[in-house]
């Protein structure tokens, strides 16, 4: 999707299971400066993928290639949630052609433990597959990791809200399996902005209980001359159309 006349050209990854036209209100508001391309991410929308193929920094590569105003020209990347994680993995790739880098609760800074059991290990994936088609055991083990606190209130409901439907825990399952190869290397990420003069963008929500802004004050240290951390008064939904304004006039 695209929107805008402006010089300036932001190229926009959406979160888990939304689409590229989670990013129409923010566009709104800011389409007389720039530019606005969206994305649909694989699985997603109207992107085509094949069924079990994973997608890598590589493949996200390729896709922004072959959009025209975007072949070969230098562009501002952003990425909410799960595309923060595909934004930091281009810019691990093309550092020199991003001016700047936007990511608003991105997933990628610090990767969660049970992502990586699910994800990146064997034994850890055939599990993951199991509990998404037995969930009854998965619920119990989430309920007592949220008794422990290892799990936190938000989370926990979050998970159990979403995962009640089966089609919602094969959606799961399949999405995080084929993005499990977008693993951006955040300690070279962070020698790469100050060698590229990269201004760097962090929004959160001050009530965000899924990914806390804590996780950008860690990443911001060291990188203070380049990298501007801000919070807004949302939850993890930060890119509702309410947000817009105060998005736009970060930017």
């Amino acid at each position: 999707m695209q929107w805008g006349t402006g010089k300036k050209i932001l190229l926009c990854f959406h979160g888990f299971g939304e689409t590229a036209g989670s990013f129409m209100s923010l566009a709104r508001q800011i389409e007389n400066s720039y530019t606005i391309i969206a994305v649909d991410l694989p699985l997603h929308g109207k992107t085509i993928w094949k069924d079990g193929l994973p997608c890598t920094a590589a493949d996200i590569i390729n896709i922004i290639d072959n959009i025209p105003v975007l072949h070969e020209q230098h562009f501002s990347l952003a990425g909410y949630s799960m595309g923060g994680r595909v934004a930091l993995s281009v810019y691990e790739r093309i550092p020199q052609r991003i001016v700047q880098l936007v990511l608003l609760a991105p997933d990628g800074l610090k990767m969660n433990c049970w992502y990586r059991l699910a994800t990146q290990t064997i034994w850890g994936n055939r599990l993951f597959k199991y509990f998404m088609e037995k969930p009854g055991i998965f619920f119990t083990i989430t309920k007592m990791l949220k008794s422990t606190g290892m799990i936190n209130t938000g989370v926990y409901n979050y998970v159990h809200r979403y995962l009640n439907q089966k089609d919602k825990r094969t959606q799961l399952y399949t999405i995080w399996t084929t993005m499990r190869k977008l693993k951006p290397g955040i300690k070279m990420i962070k020698t790469l902005i100050p060698k590229n003069n990269t201004p760097v963008l962090l929004i959160y929500g001050r009530y965000d209980r899924i990914i806390r802004y804590t996780t950008g004050s860690d990443f911001k240290k060291g990188l203070n001359d380049y990298c501007a951390l801000h919070i807004i008064s949302c939850g993890h939904r930060i890119l509702d159309e309410k947000n817009s304004a105060a998005i736009a006039a970060l930017l």
